[in-house]
């Protein structure tokens, strides 16, 4: 009877994290799909909406038992990266200084740093990890002339990213995923290259 009591306990509690994630996620998907409107605009704007993502883009999968809430926990991750990753390919250079400011290098370095279990060891996050820090850096340190929302080069902006990096043991990650032959004919090994080259870019341009 007490044994029957827990699991239905259990089976509400998982239901009723289900429904809160499918919620988020939900929340997510239309932010996604409205994020360059005027009033979303504004919302890129404040700090806190900004380390909500960030956070968020953190969430720890684990492993948990019930695939459904493990699905659900991945795409909240996933979503808040998207979102992210939105505001960089659209954002002005205020825009790029905010994304630092809520430690965006560190988001990022997360999902490609497999060594010692920091990071989720799944291929398709790797390789956008690698992506994206790659362009986020190449803007940062090579300035934006292209697309309505072009900048001059924020060198300092670019030295931040790096040092987020640093801390999450990036450098020697890249290094590793330089050997990575998943992903779609070794693209994770590619975009590593092209990362690391970014990030010396960075180093050579501070001397």
């Amino acid at each position: 009877m007490k044994k029957s009591k827990y699991t239905r306990k259990k089976n509400q509690q998982q239901s009723e994290s289900s429904t809160s994630l499918s919620d988020v996620n939900n929340s997510l998907k239309f932010i996604e799909e409205h994020l360059w409107n005027n009033e979303f605009k504004k919302l890129i704007k404040k700090p806190n909406f900004l380390h909500s993502l960030s956070a968020l883009s953190l969430y720890k999968v684990g492993n948990h038992s019930n695939q459904e809430i493990y699905r659900l926990r991945q795409n909240v991750r996933n979503n808040c990266r998207f979102c992210l990753g939105q505001i960089r390919y659209n954002g002005d250079a205020q825009n790029f200084a905010d994304l630092v400011n809520v430690e965006y290098g560190r988001v990022l370095s997360i999902a490609f740093c497999t060594a010692g279990g920091i990071g989720e060891e799944q291929d398709f996050e790797i390789y956008n990890g690698l992506c994206y820090i790659n362009l986020f850096l190449r803007n940062l340190h090579e300035g934006r002339y292209y697309r309505q929302s072009s900048f001059q080069p924020l060198p300092l902006l670019a030295r931040r990213t790096e040092e987020q990096m640093e801390e999450e043991g990036a450098s020697e990650e890249l290094e590793a995923q330089m050997e990575n032959n998943g992903f779609n004919l070794n693209s994770i090994r590619n975009w590593a290259k092209f990362a690391k080259t970014a990030t010396l870019n960075c180093f050579i341009n501070q001397d």
